[in-house]
């Protein structure tokens, strides 16, 4: 891949799905910080007031983005926490889970920020 991207997204997937095009991906990049991430953080409020039914909405609507992004690892995570909440788990169980994903989501949020700003500009 002609795009150079940081080791930590899956650059094989984002390779297969888009290619070289710097501007998909900066589009891609820029949805997922923009659109995808408030709703991560509308997910948490759900979970702790334990509003399955709104929680169960909120992460099956977030998966594809997870997956788009290059974050595959995270997606794995992110449908194991949905099976959770569809099979009835404890809101304790559920919150830690998400926490969990949460602490690594924000490592990569600064990288999926210094990307989409570098792939903008070529």
């Amino acid at each position: 891949m002609a795009l150079e991207l940081n080791p930590l997204l899956d650059s094989e997937y984002i390779d297969q799905a888009y290619g070289e095009d710097p501007v998909i991906l900066y589009m891609i990049f820029d949805a997922f910080l923009s659109d995808s991430l408030p709703r991560w953080h509308a997910l948490e409020e759900a979970l702790k007031s334990d509003n399955k039914k709104e929680s169960a909405s909120i992460v099956h609507g977030l998966k594809p983005s997870f997956t788009m992004t290059g974050l595959t690892k995270i997606r794995k995570k992110v449908d194991e926490l949905e099976k959770a909440i569809k099979s009835d788990a404890d809101r304790a169980d559920l919150v830690s889970r998400y926490d969990e994903i949460s602490s690594e989501l924000n490592v990569l949020v600064p990288v999926l920020e210094e990307e989409s700003a570098r792939l903008k500009e070529l």
